[in-house]
């Protein structure tokens, strides 16, 4: 019995030993006080923690992040520039650019393909063979109506009545020609022609006066002046 009371006073001992100096607090308490002492680099320049700069008082800037900035679109005036035109010769238009290089303004000749009125085309349907085709292209001039056979495409050894810009016209001939026992087919032919025009950046449109303008537009029959967005003009 004297010695279990003797073995457990012993280990009550040992155990206020052990709380008193080896404690985990004592022990993470010695390690946070290291880390929060100055640590020097490699070049000698002390770094210091957050805690430390916050308890001391000293001022943290944020570093905030600035989006890069997008390049400037261009606006709408910008792109835009002025035609002079048409003109119904070569000639004419270079001359015209001849004058705006006197008044030091850069200017440009295009030729653009812009749509027109539709023509009418009037037709027979083909027939079933080249010399069919033949036979009543000679049926149809015996009879003076002026027409051809049509070489090849989609109607192909088709005979062509003629085309017209007139749809009156057209209509007439349609008509004239069912009065002979023949069944004519009429439609509609979208078309475009090429004009040439004097494209000018708007810079360069800007040196002119308005004045200036008309005494060069009314020196031309029938030109005109436009201003349209032209974005490829990087060539002027």
């Amino acid at each position: 019995m004297r010695w279990i009371v003797l073995s457990l006073l012993v280990a009550n001992i040992a155990a206020f030993v052990y709380m008193q100096f080896f404690s985990p607090e004592e022990s993470s308490a010695g390690i946070v006080a290291n880390a929060q002492e100055s640590v020097t680099n490699d070049s000698g320049q002390s770094v210091q923690l957050l805690s430390e700069l916050k308890s001391s008082g000293a001022d943290i800037q944020s570093i905030a992040v600035v989006p890069k900035s997008s390049p400037s679109k261009k606006t709408v005036n910008d792109l835009l520039c002025t035609l002079v035109g048409p003109f119904p010769k070569l000639l004419r238009a270079e001359y015209f650019v001849e004058q705006l290089e006197s008044l030091s303004v850069v200017s440009e000749i295009r030729s653009i393909v812009v749509s027109s009125e539709p023509g009418f085309w009037l037709h027979l349907t083909p027939e079933k063979s080249r010399r069919d085709a033949l036979r009543r292209l000679s049926e149809l001039q015996a009879r003076g109506i002026d027409s051809y056979v049509i070489p090849d495409g989609n109607l192909a050894n088709g005979i062509s009545l003629g085309m017209f810009s007139n749809k009156e016209r057209a209509e007439a001939m349609e008509k004239r020609i069912e009065e002979q026992g023949y069944k004519p087919q009429l439609i509609d032919v979208p078309r475009e022609q090429k004009e040439l025009w004097v494209f000018l950046p708007r810079a360069e449109s800007s040196k002119i006066s308005d004045e200036k303008w008309l005494k060069l537009i009314s020196a031309e029959d029938l030109l005109q002046k436009r201003q349209n967005v032209c974005a490829d003009l990087a060539s002027l």
